[in-house]
């Protein structure tokens, strides 16, 4: 099977996603060096800039700016997903994840079955906050979603889930390596599903 997770939503109407997206666009427009390329809301594709939570120097959680996927070693090929079973295993992965952690938050995020119908999966609040990593290459913030074992509702469709925090954790996920690696064994996500036509 394909790795997950490979698409989600963003939809800056529902939850705390309005109060991050304001931030982003105010930041954007200061910064102008985005250009034409739009911070993603809606459907959310690898490659897309995408609003991320982490730590400024003053080791507060802000919204900023990724680029979602990690340029690989081949031409034209870009990493999104890191199992959280072997992040610190990997060269490519190891030195960010304990660095440079982040979070994703989503409003949903997709999955197909086997018939290639879509189906939407959300959690018990309007927000998700997903786990994930991220670097600086060529000047440019590049940033990884973290998977893991897919729960009951999940695993129905798919063999992986993106690794879910609790909204309380967030602050310790981003600045604490001992609870990010503890969490990673001890995580237990659970969302519902929707089908999406």
């Amino acid at each position: 099977m394909i790795e997950m997770c490979g698409r989600y939503l963003f939809d800056p109407m529902t939850g705390e996603l309005d109060e991050y997206w304001k931030i982003i666009r105010n930041v954007a427009e200061k910064q102008k060096q985005y250009g034409d390329k739009e911070i993603a809301t809606g459907d959310v594709f690898p490659s897309n800039n995408v609003v991320t939570l982490g730590a400024n120097q003053k080791r507060r959680i802000v919204p900023g700016i990724t680029k979602w996927g990690f340029e690989g070693f081949k031409k034209g090929q870009l990493l999104i997903n890191a199992r959280a079973e072997t992040v610190e295993e990997k060269k490519t992965f190891r030195n960010s994840f304990q660095n440079h952690r982040c979070i994703f938050p989503m409003t949903g995020f997709y999955e197909w079955n086997t018939n290639k119908e879509k189906f939407l999966f959300i959690g018990e609040s309007e927000t998700l906050y997903v786990a994930g990593f991220y670097r600086l290459h060529e000047g440019i913030a590049e940033s990884i979603i973290m998977t893991t074992e897919p729960d009951d509702v999940v695993s129905k469709i798919h063999d992986r889930m993106p690794l879910i925090i609790d909204k309380k954790d967030m602050e310790k996920w981003i600045l604490d390596l001992d609870f990010a690696k503890e969490y990673l064994e001890n995580n237990k996500s659970i969302v519902e599903s929707k089908k999406v036509s």
